[in-house]
């Protein structure tokens, strides 16, 4: 696959020069490391380093050409297209390079602070795995790519194409709000945009509250007409998504009138059962998952379903048979007759959700988390407060301190926690945390360990240490 420079810098707006046409261009690139001859470089700035202090790295390793933000002075040996702003045209020139491979595809991207990945899982289950191509932080994570929600644009363009060429149909697609703000979607057609919900989170990357919700709303802002919108009418920012966009909108709730909505539910340990009440009939639903926040990612994902086309009977069924995520409210059975629930939960809101559902349904509950170092400071303290509030017994831990002190992540959750009458323990390696969590337990107890879920890892310093919750309790005997 190839296209000529003079094609690619058209489509970013830029006049091409005389010669560019004989010019073929391999790859879209933006590390310098991973130029091949005949890539484009695209220099991004980023966080840490800035992709222009590369571009000599990059024209030494093969380089064809190499897009900008600023001036590189005149000694670069190969054609130079300054643009406005490098992640934007990154993203166009992978979708056009890849041949633009999500028109044809019915692309399908979710968003919101929890439930996505669920939402993801459930409508891939929902369209057909073997029809569908899937980008989630769990997906990713299989495929050894750590700590990525939303992957970059050659990436995702590259994926879509591979997807298309080996007969899929469909692509779904987690989006986060900070892919949402780096342009990583820029160049995706969606054919359908879920709404989950907004809660505290991500305030390390984003400035405010207003600055997170205007990078959600990106994604229903660029919806084409005849798009498909789907809104959690319960979520207090439902308003401002619908307001959003130009597209169709689907409204899912439990506890509004809305287009999709669950009635009669029925909770149980291990899964849920309600009746879906839609335009086309009122079906009853069983599903392997539970909670409320779960039957919310139900309905996002029968609405997904619905917007494909398929008929109400195909999507209860598939719904049936589909399986929970990987540490996503992952239960297994401690050898002292406790139940252990594995979970990802890393947000207020989602500590909170998981615990007001364990709660009233086991005699005790004993939560261990911790919280992730370089993010979010101010939500410590309210976790610590949730869980002081609805655990009778709280063992703070590390979770992913990376450059900072573990001692320093408890004390800032410790400060909510006193706030409470909970009890609480602080042990700062986390294997010894879930054992003594496990030593404590009792059968009718739930023993809830949160934060990490699925991660196979804990990031320390700026190194991936392996380590996985699931696995270590496996690993050591602590569960049957």
């Amino acid at each position: 696959m190839g296209k000529s420079l003079a094609e690619l810098a058209g489509g970013i707006g830029a006049a091409p020069a005389p010669g560019w046409e004989s010019i073929e261009i391999t790859g879209i690139v933006h590390d310098s490391r991973r130029i091949a001859p005949g890539d484009l470089f695209v220099a991004v700035p980023g966080f840490v380093v800035d992709g222009h202090d590369y571009i000599d790295d990059a024209v030494s390793r093969g380089a064809a050409a190499v897009v900008c933000e600023r001036a590189v002075g005149t000694a670069i040996p190969v054609p130079v297209i300054p643009v406005p702003n490098s992640r934007i045209a990154l993203a166009r020139l992978s979708a056009a390079f890849f041949g633009e491979p999500t028109r044809g595809l019915f692309t399908v991207g979710v968003t919101g602070t929890n439930g996505k990945t669920t939402v993801c899982h459930l409508s891939a289950h929902i369209l057909g795995e073997e029809k569908t191509g899937l980008l989630s932080t769990v997906a990713l994570e299989e495929r050894g790519m750590h700590a990525v929600t939303t992957p970059e644009p050659p990436f995702i363009h590259r994926f879509a194409r591979e997807a298309a060429d080996s007969g899929r149909e469909n692509l779904v697609l987690e989006v986060s709000s900070a892919g949402l703000a780096l342009h990583r979607t820029d160049g995706v057609d969606f054919d359908v945009a879920v709404f989950t919900n907004l809660t505290h989170d991500h305030f390390d990357f984003h400035p405010d509250w207003d600055a997170y919700l205007h990078a959600k709303l990106r994604l229903f802002q660029g919806l084409k007409p005849e798009a498909a919108a789907l809104v959690n009418l319960d979520d207090p920012a439902s308003d401002r998504f619908i307001a959003a966009t130009r597209a169709r909108v689907v409204t899912y709730a439990i506890h509004r009138a809305a287009d999709l909505r669950a009635l009669g539910i029925e909770y149980g340990l291990r899964g849920t059962s309600f009746t879906l009440q839609a335009a086309e009939g009122a079906v009853k639903v069983r599903i392997k998952l539970p909670a409320e926040h779960n039957v919310y990612n139900a309905l996002a994902a029968a609405g997904v379903g619905l917007a494909r086309g398929l008929k109400l009977e195909e999507i209860v069924e598939a719904l049936r048979t589909a399986r929970p995520v990987e540490g996503r409210h992952q239960t297994f059975r401690a050898v002292t007759g406790a139940t252990v629930i594995v979970d990802f939960a890393h947000s207020p809101d989602s500590l909170e959700r998981m615990l007001r559902f364990l709660r009233p349904r086991y005699r005790r509950v004993i939560c261990v988390f911790g919280c992730g170092g370089g993010s979010d400071r101010a939500k410590r303290p309210v976790m610590g407060r949730i869980s002081g509030e609805l655990a009778d017994l709280t063992i703070l831990t590390t979770d992913n301190p990376k450059d900072e002190s573990p001692e320093r992540i408890i004390d800032e959750i410790e400060s909510g926690i006193r706030k409470t009458d909970g009890r609480h323990e602080r042990i700062v390696d986390r294997r010894e945390a879930i054992r003594r969590a496990i030593e404590l337990s009792a059968p009718g107890d739930a023993v809830l360990i949160a934060g990490k879920g699925h991660e196979p890892y804990q990031i320390i310093g700026h190194e991936f240490v392996p380590y996985s919750d699931a696995g270590f309790l496996q690993e050591e005997g602590l569960v049957e």
